[in-house]
């Protein structure tokens, strides 16, 4: 399988390969993967025969080099009366309808900017970013009826309609 790095720098150590354009960053190789650069091509040979390990790697790493030139977007909203999230250094504080406020940790890899309702995610990891916003609204899932909680954006809600004789 080949993979065309136009203006990305690479370099390969130790079952490493770690890239850089705008952003940097690093992905492991499996053992039985065996990678090698030539003209601008990364080529990955496998030595099973299966190729499920060979084909999440390569979308993993064709999602790195799209992340390094545009970092990989999520939006998130809070909606409820007094929910709110604030940055601390590397932690996420947020009171969101429980007693006592929750602290989440901000992996390195991972920005976040807030505005009054709206929670945006970046990251070069497109794989890591979706388990981090997914952590973040199991914490309070939303509720449609009540419009309560922490969603997508792009996510919609389906009511289901009321049983009322009219």
């Amino acid at each position: 399988m080949k993979i065309l790095l136009n203006n990305i720098k690479y370099f390969l150590k130790n079952n490493v390969l770690y890239l850089k354009n705008i952003y940097f960053c690093k992905i492991f190789i499996p053992k039985f993967l065996i990678i090698s650069i030539k003209d601008n091509f990364l080529i990955i040979k496998n030595l099973k025969k299966e190729n499920c390990i060979l084909n999440t790697f390569t979308s993993n790493l064709k999602n790195l080099i799209l992340g390094i030139k545009n970092l990989w977007i999520k939006k998130l909203e809070i909606s409820g009366i007094g929910y709110k999230f604030i940055l601390k250094k590397n932690f996420l504080i947020g009171f969101i309808g429980y007693s006592n406020p929750i602290q989440i940790i901000i992996p390195s890899y991972i920005k976040i900017n807030i505005n009054k309702n709206n929670i945006i995610i970046l990251s070069v990891y497109k794989d890591k970013l979706g388990v981090f916003a997914e952590k973040l609204t199991k914490i309070k899932k939303y509720d449609p009826y009540k419009k309560k909680g922490i969603f997508f954006l792009d996510k919609c809600f389906i009511k289901k309609s009321s049983k009322k004789k009219q």
